[in-house]
C-alpha cells in the first residue's frame, strides 16, 4: 500500500513532464512536415488530442495495474484493455460511418482512456480490497526506500523515453524530410508489426510476475536455465510470426490500404527483419524487469537514442524508408540485443552464461532467416491477388515455419521440454 502510494505520486509527476514536454514541442509542429497540410485536419489540435489521451492515464488510476502486476494477476489488466480497445475501435468505426469528422474519430480515444481507467480502478479495489482501504493509502515510505524507488523510476523512465523515440523518429523524420504521404504509408506497415508485437508482448508481461517470485526464491544459475527455455519457446513462436509477416505484408497492404501506399519490397523485408530482431529481447527484458536494473542500464538506453537519431536523420535523407528502418533495425541489434544483453549477464547471470545465449539467439535467427527464405519462395508461386490468394499465402508461410522449426530443432531436448511446457501451461 506504501508503494502504491507512491506510485500515484510519481505517475503524476511523469505525467505533467510529459505534457509540459508536449505543449512545449507543439507550435514547432508546422515546421517538422515537408509539403501541405490537410486543409481540414489543424496539425497542433490533432497533437493535443494525442497528448491528452498519453497523458490522462497518468493522472487517473494507470498505477493501480502495478498493483494487479505485483500479485501475478496481470490477466485484470489485459481483460480490462481488450474490453476497452474493443470499445474504443467499435465505437470509432460507427462515428466513421455516421459522422466523418476526423477530430470526433480522435476524441474517442480520451474518453475511452478515461473510461478503461475508471473501470481498473474498480477492478483491482475490488480484486484487492486491503490494499484499496483508505486508512492504506495514507501510509508514506521512508526516506531509504523512496530514494531506492525515485533511482529505480528514474531508470525506467529513460528505457521508456528509448523506446518511445525509436518507435515516433521514424515518422517523425519521413514527415520532414518525405512528407506526409511517405509517412502514411510507413504508418501503415509499422502498425501491422505493432500489434503482432502487442500480442507477443501479451506474453512477456503475463510472465513478468513468476518471473519476479522466481528472481526472488531461485539462484541466477537456475533462472538463466528457465530463460534459455522461455527463449526458446519465444523466438519460435516469433519465427512463425516473422516468416507470415515478410511473405504476406505486400499483398495485405495492397488489400488493406490500396495499391498506391505500398512500399517497395525491401522495406517489408526489413520490418519483418526488425520484427524479429525486436523480439530477440523480450525474454531478457522480463528478467530485467523482475529484477529492477533499469539505472543500471540507463547510458545503453541513452547511447542507443543517440545512435539512432544520428543514423536515422543521414540514411532517411539517403534512402527514405528503407533507411529509417534499416537504421531502426541496425541501431536495435547493436545497442539492445548486443550490449544490452552483456550488461544483464554482468549484472545478475554472470557474465560466464552469456556466450550460451549469444549462440541460441544466432540460431534462432538463422532459422528464422531459412523459414522466411522458404516462405518468400512458396508464396511466390501462389497465383493470382485478392483475399483467396492472401490466405494461401499465409497458409503456405505457416507451415513453411513450422517445418523449418521441426526440421531444425525437433529432435533437440530444448524442442521437446519446450512442447511439455507449452502443453502443460495450455492444460491449466
Amino acid at each position: 500500500a506504501r508503494y502504491l502510494n507512491y506510485f500515484k505520486g510519481i505517475y503524476r509527476m511523469v505525467g505533467l513532464s510529459i505534457l509540459v514536454l508536449g505543449l512545449s514541442f507543439t507550435p514547432l509542429l508546422g515546421f517538422m512536415v515537408k509539403g501541405p497540410l490537410p486543409d481540414d485536419v489543424n496539425l497542433q489540435v490533432t497533437f493535443i488530442i494525442y497528448l491528452f489521451n498519453t497523458v490522462l492515464g497518468y493522472f487517473l488510476f494507470a498505477y493501480k495495474q502495478t498493483l494487479a502486476s505485483a500479485f501475478q494477476r496481470k490477466d485484470l489488466v489485459d481483460k480490462v484493455g481488450v474490453a476497452v480497445l474493443s470499445v474504443q475501435f467499435a465505437s470509432q468505426a460507427i462515428v466513421l460511418l455516421m459522422f466523418p469528422n476526423f477530430y470526433t474519430y480522435a476524441l474517442a480515444m480520451p474518453l475511452c482512456t478515461i473510461a478503461g481507467n475508471v473501470v481498473m480502478s474498480r477492478v483491482v479495489d475490488k480484486a484487492f480490497p486491503e490494499v484499496a482501504a483508505q486508512g492504506l493509502r495514507r501510509e508514506t515510505l521512508g526516506t531509504k526506500e523512496r530514494a531506492d524507488m525515485r533511482r529505480r523510476v528514474a531508470g525506467l523512465v529513460v528505457q521508456k523515453a528509448c523506446i518511445v523515440v525509436r518507435d515516433a523518429l521514424p515518422g517523425i523524420l519521413l514527415a520532414r524530410f518525405a512528407g506526409l504521404a511517405t509517412v502514411a504509408a510507413y504508418g501503415n506497415y509499422f502498425v501491422v508489426l505493432t500489434g503482432l508485437l502487442g500480442v507477443l508482448g501479451t506474453l512477456g508481461s503475463a510472465m513478468t510476475g513468476s518471473v519476479g517470485n522466481s528472481v526472488a526464491t531461485e539462484s541466477p544459475d537456475k533462472n538463466f536455465s528457465d530463460m534459455r527455455l522461455f527463449a526458446f519457446l519465444y523466438a519460435m513462436v516469433a519465427l512463425v510470426c516473422t516468416a507470415c509477416l515478410v511473405a504476406c505484408y505486400q499483398d495485405f497492404i495492397a488489400l488493406w490500404v490500396g495499391d498506391e501506399l505500398v512500399l517497395p519490397g525491401e522495406v517489408a523485408e526489413l520490418m519483418g527483419a526488425y520484427f524479429d530482431v525486436r523480439t530477440m529481447g523480450d525474454v531478457r527484458t522480463v528478467y530485467v524487469n523482475a529484477t529492477g536494473v533499469w539505472w543500471d542500464l540507463r547510458w545503453r538506453a541513452c547511447a542507443e537514442t543517440a545512435a539512432n537519431i544520428a543514423l536515422n536523420v543521414v540514411l532517411v535523407q539517403l534512402v527514405g524508408p528503407v533507411g529509417v528502418v534499416a537504421a531502426t533495425l541496425a541501431v536495435l541489434f547493436t545497442f539492445n540485443f548486443l550490449y544490452g544483453s552483456q550488461l544483464v549477464f554482468k549484472l545478475y547471470f554472470g557474465i560466464s552464461h552469456a556466450a550460451a545465449y549469444y549462440v541460441d539467439h544466432f540460431v534462432y535467427l538463422g532459422a528464422c532467416g531459412v523459414a522466411c527464405a522458404a516462405a518468400l519462395a512458396l508464396c511466390g508461386l501462389v497465383p493470382g491477388s485478392g483475399l483467396a490468394a492472401l490466405a494461401a499465402k499465409a497458409a503456405v508461410a505457416l507451415l513453411a515455419a513450422l517445418a523449418t522449426e521441426v526440421l531444425l530443432f525437433g529432435r533437440t531436448r530444448r524442442f521437446k521440454d519446450g512442447v511439455a511446457l507449452a502443453k502443460r501451461v495450455v492444460h491449466r
